[in-house]
């Protein structure tokens, strides 16, 4: 794993644990993970490098390849 997506990876999640988490430190995860898994990386490697599950990286992977609009919370119907 000395590869430099995946060191990418660790350090945007050892910078995440190590402080209150803002939205870019959460963006520049998922991007490098979305990068590394683009690239042909194993999902498990990324997934162990982000201190993640598998799932959770192709989640964030889709996230950060697909963003969608933030909705408006809708009201409770009565």
């Amino acid at each position: 794993m000395d590869d430099d997506e995946i060191r990418e990876i660790g350090e945007a999640a050892a910078r995440l644990e190590s402080a209150k988490p803002e939205g870019q430190e959460i963006t520049g995860l998922y991007t490098a993970m979305a990068a590394a898994v683009s690239h042909g990386k194993a999902v498990r490697d990324v997934a162990a490098a982000a201190h993640l599950t598998a799932l959770e990286v192709l989640d964030a992977a889709d996230a950060a390849l697909y963003p969608r609009p933030v909705l408006p919370p809708q009201e409770m119907a009565g």
